[in-house]
């Protein structure tokens, strides 16, 4: 897990569009991808910082991807089924920018990923329909805290599930 479970994509201040049954955060998603070989077992994984998410029991094949989500009807409704999610979290992104601490399962305390992101980096992704997308995945673990090592999406509303 430490080696190969990262954090690829961020909506934080997702573009509402203008939808009456869903607040802008309601759309929020987090990306995790597993860049290696083997299938990792998710169970017990957790955000401790950022938003309050623990995985259930979750296996990540290798080379897939998986979303956890602020408000499942409403992702599904802007981007389908198809998307595999492994649960809903609790609190929001910080539309402000903010620490993300993801760890592994207790009683471990050693985090997979600790980082900021800054809303100001892409502006787009402040409110303008666009996600933070890591440009490396491979990246040693410090690049996630440095803004050339993301990127806007190319999408409006982000792009789940592509290397986009």
């Amino acid at each position: 897990i430490l080696n190969d479970l990262r954090i690829t994509e961020l909506m934080y201040n997702p573009l509402n569009g203008n939808n009456i049954l869903y607040d802008n955060d309601d759309y929020e998603f987090v990306e995790l991808r597993n860049i290696g070989t083997s299938t990792l077992e998710l169970e017990g994984v957790r955000f401790i910082n950022g938003i309050d998410f623990t995985f259930p029991a979750y296996s990540l094949a290798a080379g897939d991807y998986v979303v956890a989500v602020k408000n499942q009807a409403a992702f599904q409704s802007r981007y389908g089924t198809g998307i595999p999610i492994a649960g809903v979290y609790d609190s929001s992104l910080s539309n402000g920018g903010e620490q993300i601490i993801l760890q592994l399962p207790a009683p471990f305390d050693a985090a997979v990923l600790r980082f900021d992101y800054i809303d100001t980096w892409y502006p787009a992704t402040d409110g303008g329909g666009y996600s933070l997308v890591i440009v490396d995945p491979w990246a040693n673990r410090s690049a996630w805290d440095d803004s050339d090592n993301w990127r806007q999406s190319s999408q409006v509303n982000g792009s789940p599930g592509t290397d986009d």
